[in-house]
Protein backbone atom coordinates (compact mmCIF):
# COMPACT_ATOMS: atom_id res chain seq x y z
CA UNK A 1 0.00 0.00 0.00
CA UNK A 2 2.87 2.20 0.90
CA UNK A 3 5.74 1.39 -1.70
CA UNK A 4 7.56 4.81 -1.29
CA UNK A 5 7.85 4.45 2.28
CA UNK A 6 8.53 0.67 2.06
CA UNK A 7 11.14 1.14 -0.35
CA UNK A 8 13.49 3.57 2.09
CA UNK A 9 14.38 0.76 4.39
CA UNK A 10 15.62 -1.39 2.08
CA UNK A 11 17.77 1.10 0.29
CA UNK A 12 19.07 2.21 3.74
CA UNK A 13 19.62 -1.32 4.92
CA UNK A 14 21.44 -1.81 1.35
CA UNK A 15 24.20 0.92 1.98
CA UNK A 16 24.81 -0.52 5.32
CA UNK A 17 25.22 -3.76 3.83
CA UNK A 18 27.70 -2.34 1.20
CA UNK A 19 29.70 -0.81 4.13
CA UNK A 20 30.06 -4.34 6.23
CA UNK A 21 31.10 -5.71 2.85
CA UNK A 22 33.93 -3.42 2.25
CA UNK A 23 34.89 -3.71 5.85
CA UNK A 24 34.73 -7.44 5.43
CA UNK A 25 36.85 -7.32 2.73
CA UNK A 26 39.87 -5.51 4.24
CA UNK A 27 40.21 -7.71 7.45
CA UNK A 28 42.44 -10.10 5.72
CA UNK A 29 44.87 -7.52 4.06
CA UNK A 30 44.82 -5.71 7.67
CA UNK A 31 45.87 -8.89 8.97
CA UNK A 32 48.53 -9.61 5.96
CA UNK A 33 49.88 -5.88 7.19
CA UNK A 34 49.60 -6.48 10.87
CA UNK A 35 51.40 -9.75 10.45
CA UNK A 36 54.38 -8.60 8.08
CA UNK A 37 55.22 -5.71 10.53
CA UNK A 38 55.44 -8.20 13.51
CA UNK A 39 57.95 -10.30 11.25
CA UNK A 40 58.99 -7.50 10.14
CA UNK A 41 60.18 -6.49 14.03
CA UNK A 42 60.74 -10.05 15.30
CA UNK A 43 63.62 -10.68 12.31
CA UNK A 44 64.98 -7.02 13.07
CA UNK A 45 64.19 -5.48 9.41
CA UNK A 46 62.36 -2.68 11.26
CA UNK A 47 61.45 -1.76 15.02
CA UNK A 48 58.02 -1.03 16.65
CA UNK A 49 58.67 0.64 19.43
CA UNK A 50 55.56 -0.80 21.86
CA UNK A 51 56.28 -4.20 20.72
CA UNK A 52 60.06 -4.05 22.76
CA UNK A 53 61.97 -6.36 22.67
CA UNK A 54 64.91 -5.03 20.52
CA UNK A 55 66.93 -3.71 22.97
CA UNK A 56 67.77 -7.23 24.55
CA UNK A 57 68.28 -10.40 22.14
CA UNK A 58 67.95 -13.56 23.83
CA UNK A 59 70.65 -15.77 23.75
CA UNK A 60 71.55 -19.48 24.06
CA UNK A 61 74.58 -20.12 24.78
CA UNK A 62 75.81 -24.25 24.40
CA UNK A 63 79.10 -25.48 25.69
CA UNK A 64 82.20 -23.83 27.36
CA UNK A 65 82.93 -20.44 25.94
CA UNK A 66 86.16 -19.06 27.74
CA UNK A 67 85.78 -17.23 30.64
CA UNK A 68 86.72 -13.88 28.79
CA UNK A 69 83.85 -13.80 26.30
CA UNK A 70 81.31 -14.93 29.24
CA UNK A 71 82.63 -11.88 31.13
CA UNK A 72 82.60 -9.55 27.89
CA UNK A 73 78.42 -11.18 27.54
CA UNK A 74 78.37 -10.04 30.95
CA UNK A 75 79.47 -6.57 29.95
CA UNK A 76 76.92 -6.35 27.39
CA UNK A 77 73.58 -6.90 29.36
CA UNK A 78 72.35 -4.31 27.41
CA UNK A 79 72.33 -5.85 24.05
CA UNK A 80 72.03 -9.14 25.09
CA UNK A 81 70.93 -11.57 27.82
CA UNK A 82 71.89 -14.98 27.93
CA UNK A 83 71.64 -19.08 29.55
CA UNK A 84 74.11 -20.95 29.33
CA UNK A 85 73.49 -25.36 28.57
CA UNK A 86 75.72 -28.11 27.79
CA UNK A 87 74.58 -29.71 24.43
CA UNK A 88 73.04 -32.86 26.06
CA UNK A 89 70.54 -30.51 27.75
CA UNK A 90 69.16 -30.04 24.45
CA UNK A 91 68.14 -33.92 23.56
CA UNK A 92 64.87 -33.25 24.80
CA UNK A 93 62.32 -31.41 22.62
CA UNK A 94 65.11 -29.33 20.84
CA UNK A 95 63.32 -27.43 18.56
CA UNK A 96 60.99 -26.10 21.26
CA UNK A 97 63.99 -25.09 23.30
CA UNK A 98 65.59 -22.89 20.17
CA UNK A 99 62.39 -21.93 19.59
CA UNK A 100 62.64 -19.32 22.95
CA UNK A 101 65.89 -17.57 21.48
CA UNK A 102 66.95 -15.24 19.19
CA UNK A 103 70.44 -16.20 18.55
CA UNK A 104 72.24 -19.14 19.37
CA UNK A 105 75.94 -19.19 20.49
CA UNK A 106 77.86 -22.94 19.87
CA UNK A 107 81.26 -22.57 21.67
CA UNK A 108 82.80 -25.68 22.86
CA UNK A 109 86.11 -24.66 21.92
CA UNK A 110 87.51 -25.11 25.63
CA UNK A 111 86.34 -28.76 25.86
CA UNK A 112 88.96 -31.48 26.36
CA UNK A 113 87.53 -34.47 24.79
CA UNK A 114 86.07 -35.47 21.43
CA UNK A 115 82.75 -35.54 23.45
CA UNK A 116 83.15 -32.02 24.60
CA UNK A 117 82.42 -31.13 21.15
CA UNK A 118 80.01 -33.19 20.17
CA UNK A 119 76.21 -33.10 19.53
CA UNK A 120 72.91 -35.40 18.99
CA UNK A 121 71.78 -35.87 15.51
CA UNK A 122 68.67 -34.38 16.64
CA UNK A 123 69.84 -31.15 18.35
CA UNK A 124 72.07 -30.72 14.81
CA UNK A 125 68.58 -31.38 12.65
CA UNK A 126 66.90 -28.71 15.30
CA UNK A 127 69.21 -26.29 15.09
CA UNK A 128 69.21 -26.63 10.82
CA UNK A 129 65.75 -25.91 11.00
CA UNK A 130 65.89 -23.10 13.39
CA UNK A 131 68.66 -21.52 11.20
CA UNK A 132 66.60 -21.97 7.58
CA UNK A 133 63.27 -20.36 9.68
CA UNK A 134 64.58 -17.04 10.68
CA UNK A 135 67.20 -18.17 13.68
CA UNK A 136 70.89 -16.98 14.28
CA UNK A 137 73.67 -19.05 14.89
CA UNK A 138 77.60 -17.72 16.25
CA UNK A 139 79.53 -20.94 15.39
CA UNK A 140 83.36 -20.85 17.47
CA UNK A 141 86.41 -22.76 16.33
CA UNK A 142 85.94 -26.18 16.46
CA UNK A 143 82.75 -26.15 18.28
CA UNK A 144 80.47 -29.41 16.84
CA UNK A 145 82.77 -31.38 14.90
CA UNK A 146 81.50 -34.32 16.81
CA UNK A 147 78.09 -36.47 17.01
CA UNK A 148 77.61 -37.54 20.19
CA UNK A 149 77.03 -41.36 20.50
CA UNK A 150 78.67 -43.95 18.93
CA UNK A 151 80.32 -47.78 20.75
CA UNK A 152 83.96 -47.23 21.36
CA UNK A 153 83.45 -46.10 24.80
CA UNK A 154 84.16 -42.55 23.01
CA UNK A 155 80.85 -40.98 23.50
CA UNK A 156 81.31 -39.97 19.60
CA UNK A 157 80.10 -41.51 16.49
CA UNK A 158 83.55 -42.75 14.74
CA UNK A 159 82.43 -42.09 11.53
CA UNK A 160 81.28 -38.09 11.44
CA UNK A 161 84.02 -35.28 11.74
CA UNK A 162 83.06 -31.66 10.49
CA UNK A 163 79.80 -30.09 10.38
CA UNK A 164 78.00 -31.24 7.59
CA UNK A 165 76.98 -34.38 8.09
CA UNK A 166 75.12 -33.16 11.35
CA UNK A 167 73.96 -29.98 10.64
CA UNK A 168 73.73 -29.89 6.86
CA UNK A 169 74.92 -26.51 4.99
CA UNK A 170 74.21 -24.21 7.92
CA UNK A 171 77.97 -23.94 9.29
CA UNK A 172 79.51 -21.20 6.42
CA UNK A 173 82.63 -23.41 6.38
CA UNK A 174 83.89 -27.13 6.02
CA UNK A 175 86.73 -29.54 7.16
CA UNK A 176 89.10 -30.74 4.78
CA UNK A 177 91.56 -33.38 4.71
CA UNK A 178 94.69 -31.99 5.97
CA UNK A 179 98.03 -33.85 6.46
CA UNK A 180 98.55 -37.76 7.00
CA UNK A 181 94.22 -37.44 5.79
CA UNK A 182 93.43 -35.98 9.29
CA UNK A 183 90.56 -33.57 9.26
CA UNK A 184 91.97 -29.81 9.55
CA UNK A 185 89.07 -29.30 12.24
CA UNK A 186 90.85 -31.66 14.38
CA UNK A 187 94.61 -29.65 13.76
CA UNK A 188 94.52 -26.11 15.86
CA UNK A 189 97.16 -23.59 14.77
CA UNK A 190 99.01 -21.42 17.11
CA UNK A 191 99.48 -18.20 14.99
CA UNK A 192 100.76 -14.32 16.11
CA UNK A 193 98.49 -12.38 13.37
CA UNK A 194 96.29 -9.74 12.76
CA UNK A 195 92.80 -10.13 12.02
CA UNK A 196 91.80 -7.69 8.51
CA UNK A 197 88.59 -6.51 7.27
CA UNK A 198 87.95 -8.05 3.65
CA UNK A 199 83.78 -7.23 3.10
CA UNK A 200 84.24 -3.65 3.72
CA UNK A 201 79.89 -3.44 3.45
CA UNK A 202 79.35 -5.65 6.49
CA UNK A 203 78.55 -4.10 9.58
CA UNK A 204 80.49 -6.52 11.53
CA UNK A 205 83.62 -4.73 10.67
CA UNK A 206 82.42 -1.65 10.68
CA UNK A 207 84.66 0.83 11.34
CA UNK A 208 87.47 -1.62 11.84
CA UNK A 209 90.08 -2.22 9.21
CA UNK A 210 92.41 -4.25 11.16
CA UNK A 211 93.05 -5.44 14.66
CA UNK A 212 94.39 -4.74 16.75
CA UNK A 213 94.27 -0.80 15.11
CA UNK A 214 96.77 0.54 17.53
CA UNK A 215 100.46 -0.49 16.72
CA UNK A 216 101.33 -0.41 20.48
CA UNK A 217 99.40 -3.47 21.53
CA UNK A 218 101.42 -5.52 19.30
CA UNK A 219 99.88 -8.45 17.14
CA UNK A 220 97.22 -11.40 18.02
CA UNK A 221 98.09 -15.07 19.73
CA UNK A 222 95.17 -16.79 17.79
CA UNK A 223 94.27 -20.58 17.99
CA UNK A 224 92.44 -20.95 14.68
CA UNK A 225 92.06 -23.58 11.96
CA UNK A 226 92.60 -24.11 8.45
CA UNK A 227 88.71 -24.73 7.65
CA UNK A 228 87.57 -23.90 4.09
CA UNK A 229 84.83 -21.31 3.90
CA UNK A 230 81.56 -21.89 1.95
CA UNK A 231 80.16 -18.52 3.02
CA UNK A 232 81.11 -14.82 2.48
CA UNK A 233 84.31 -13.74 3.94
CA UNK A 234 84.27 -11.31 6.39
CA UNK A 235 87.62 -11.12 8.06
CA UNK A 236 90.54 -12.75 7.60
CA UNK A 237 93.48 -13.97 9.61
CA UNK A 238 96.92 -12.73 8.73
CA UNK A 239 100.75 -14.03 9.76
CA UNK A 240 102.66 -10.98 10.43
CA UNK A 241 105.94 -12.66 9.17
CA UNK A 242 104.77 -14.02 6.28
CA UNK A 243 101.69 -14.75 3.53
CA UNK A 244 100.09 -17.49 5.56
CA UNK A 245 96.16 -16.84 6.11
CA UNK A 246 93.26 -17.98 7.45
CA UNK A 247 89.54 -17.65 7.32
CA UNK A 248 88.57 -15.23 10.09
CA UNK A 249 84.72 -14.57 10.32
CA UNK A 250 82.50 -16.08 7.59
CA UNK A 251 78.97 -15.56 6.96
CA UNK A 252 76.38 -17.37 5.71
CA UNK A 253 72.79 -15.93 5.23
CA UNK A 254 69.45 -17.91 4.34
CA UNK A 255 66.54 -16.65 3.13
CA UNK A 256 65.33 -14.97 6.76
CA UNK A 257 68.32 -16.90 9.02
CA UNK A 258 72.14 -15.88 9.41
CA UNK A 259 74.80 -18.10 10.23
CA UNK A 260 77.83 -16.54 11.47
CA UNK A 261 81.72 -18.82 12.03
CA UNK A 262 84.50 -17.32 13.81
CA UNK A 263 87.69 -18.71 13.57
CA UNK A 264 89.18 -17.85 16.52
CA UNK A 265 88.15 -16.71 20.58
CA UNK A 266 86.23 -13.50 19.81
CA UNK A 267 86.86 -12.60 22.89
CA UNK A 268 90.28 -11.52 21.78
CA UNK A 269 88.45 -8.80 19.23
CA UNK A 270 85.63 -6.60 21.68
CA UNK A 271 84.88 -4.75 19.27
CA UNK A 272 84.30 -6.84 16.77
CA UNK A 273 81.93 -8.98 18.51
CA UNK A 274 79.89 -6.48 19.86
CA UNK A 275 79.53 -5.19 16.05
CA UNK A 276 78.08 -8.77 15.64
CA UNK A 277 76.25 -8.84 18.75
CA UNK A 278 74.26 -5.51 17.25
CA UNK A 279 74.53 -6.69 13.98
CA UNK A 280 71.94 -9.69 14.52
CA UNK A 281 70.03 -7.95 17.24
Amino acid sequence: MYPEDAGEPAQGGGMKSGVTRNLEALIPLILIVIIAAFLGHRFGLWTIPFLGGQNQVQMLVIGQPSIDLLADLDNQRDLVYYRVKDASDLDAAPQEQLAQYDIVLLDQHMGITPYDKSVSRSFGEALENYVKTGGKLITIMDSGIYRSGGIYGTGVASDVIGWRATFGDIIPVECDLGPNNIPTCKLPISTTAKIHRLDFDNPIMEGIEVAPADPRYGPLNILTFKVKPTGNQVAYIKHIADASNYPGIVEKTLLIGKSIYFNYDPAITPGIWQNTLEYLR
